[in-house]
């Protein structure tokens, strides 16, 4: 058991409170595909990607668009649907092809920093699952054909591929505390080389749950925000800061305020 009440073995045993609410879960769920950091050892997402530090899966608390806008439209579907378990798969090596390497069961969700007008809804999960990763065409079919056939970054699946996913991940030891623990590894190479954990944040540390009332939505009036920038550069509307990142970032970088960038070329 974490020091935040979660058992990342098996339950998440912390309940969030306000303003989490239970997530509705009718048994289908998704494939979601992620970057894999390249000097881990274990398949953590891609903390030390160039001008695009990921942030999800954030295995550490348990969450999925807390900390960041990744698949907006994927985290929207999750909510109104009841979707709840999402499946992680990533490629760790070319020409390997896909590995599955953990799921989570989502049992709350919330409005994220970017508000539900811009279908940023948060996920935390009740189960954390990571395993042995398992190379998707060496699955049973039709479960070989459906994570290892091409799409780019996320896919729906029904109750009955969830049910027999979880059932082959569940049966193979738990993992959950070495991702952790290569997480732990890679943000502190990170900082040794850069200063910080996340350099295109200008983050020093890692991710815990102290930090999440600052990414809930708070601001009743917030406008539509394209989550992509054709130039790959953000303005805060604030601080007049620019900067260049891969994503958009819920936090300015410099003056730290929430939803306050937007794509260059739309402020200018």
């Amino acid at each position: 058991m974490r020091d935040d009440g979660i058992d990342m073995g098996g339950t998440a045993a912390r309940r969030p409170g306000e303003p989490w609410r239970e997530l509705n879960d009718v048994g289908c769920g998704y494939l979601s595909v992620y970057f894999s950091e390249p000097l881990a050892r274990w398949p953590i997402r891609e903390i030390t990607r160039p001008a695009d530090n990921k942030s999800d899966p954030n295995i550490e608390t348990g969450t999925y668009g807390l900390f960041s806008t990744c698949e907006p439209g994927m985290r929207n579907r999750i909510v109104h649907d009841g979707a709840a378990t999402v499946f992680f798969l990533t490629t760790r090596k070319k020409h390997q092809g896909r590995v599955i390497s953990g799921y989570y069961h989502l049992g709350w969700y919330t409005e994220g920093t970017q508000g539900a007008v811009n279908r940023d809804y948060a996920l935390a999960a009740d189960t954390v699952r990571f395993i042995d990763p398992i190379l998707a065409t060496d699955l049973p079919e039709p479960l070989a054909t459906l994570c290892s056939a091409p799409f780019r970054t996320m896919k729906p699946i029904d109750a009955l591929a969830v049910a027999s996913l979880r059932s082959l991940c569940d049966e193979r030891p738990d993992r959950t505390k070495e991702y952790l623990g290569e997480v732990t590894r890679i943000e502190s190479f990170a900082r040794a080389r850069s200063g910080y954990a996340y350099p295109s944040w200008a983050r020093e540390g890692g991710f815990t749950w102290d930090d999440a009332d600052d990414y809930y939505q708070t601001d009743a009036e917030l406008s539509k925000v394209p989550n992509s920038s054709k130039s790959r550069k953000w303005r805060c509307r604030v601080c007049g800061y620019l900067i260049k990142s891969g994503a958009l970032l819920k936090k300015c970088p410099l003056c730290k305020q929430m939803a306050t960038l937007a794509p260059e070329e739309e402020v200018a």
